[in-house]
């Protein structure tokens, strides 16, 4: 008896069209594109400019405050984090579905830690080296002001030492990093990412240009570890170590 002919692809018994349609989709590295970037980015100047309007409201009805801001910027700076996160949880999960962190590269490679930790500390002291050869200024900053006090210096050194490496890793290395790198190579996506990190904190330090070289620098050497290990994890941590210096530095300098 001969098979009954059909038009198209037989299906199987259990009505599962053929293996040559069920295999994986091709999926581009990264799944999100320069329009993500552009909403994240608007969604997070859009975040400043209220948690801006708020603190200043803030300011007007507290005179303590309105004489010295600087106890409302540490505050400030854990709601930008928050404010950042859920600009990319907007761009990540509510478009595609995806998970945050995991998607951004936030995965154990087995990097010893002690290793990224001595890396952070030495990249460090090189840069206070080459800062130093270069005459770069002095520059006081809002934080000098904020860590008079040991409970606002422990909520400094919290924010420093771990909020901050986390967040900024998670922005740089995580989300705009490997979009460039997909776009103009790896090479130019960690040199491009670093020099936005760098610019970032040109106003931080009245905008000497020094410090922009500098931070720029480390930001190429975190860049070079998310590239090489696929994870933000280890430059998360030698960027934690990084700034851990300048937290021990600043402890000794007020006798903290």
């Amino acid at each position: 008896m001969q098979p009954e002919e059909v038009n198209g692809p037989l299906e199987s018994q259990t009505g599962e069209p053929p293996i040559e349609q069920i295999g994986p989709a091709e999926q581009r590295e990264p799944f999100w594109s320069y329009l993500d970037l552009a909403l994240v980015v608007g969604l997070l100047v859009a975040s400043v400019i209220v948690i801006g309007v708020v603190a200043g409201a803030i300011m007007f009805y507290n005179p303590k405050l309105r004489a010295d801001p600087t106890p409302l910027m540490i505050p400030m700076n854990l709601v930008v984090y928050g404010a950042l996160y859920f600009c990319l949880r907007g761009a990540l999960q509510l478009r595609y579905g995806r998970p945050v962190f995991r998607s951004l590269g936030w995965r154990w490679t087995g990097s010893n830690p002690l290793l990224l930790i001595l890396g952070g500390i030495l990249l460090a002291f090189l840069i206070s080296v080459g800062a130093a050869a270069l005459h770069t200024p002095k520059i006081p900053t809002p934080f000098d002001q904020m860590t008079e006090s040991r409970f606002n210096f422990a909520l400094f050194a919290l924010t420093a030492i771990v909020f901050a490496p986390i967040f900024e890793e998670l922005f740089f290395r995580g989300f705009i990093q490997p979009l460039l790198s997909r776009t103009f190579g790896v090479i130019a996506g960690v040199l491009i990412t670093a020099v936005m990190f760098g610019s970032l904190h040109l106003m931080e330090y009245k905008w000497a240009w020094q410090y922009a070289v500098f931070i720029s620098l480390a930001g190429a050497i975190f860049g070079w570890l998310r590239a090489r290990t696929g994870s933000i994890i280890p430059s998360t941590v030698m960027h934690g170590a990084f700034n851990a210096v300048s937290v021990v530095a600043l402890a000794f300098g007020k006798n903290i």
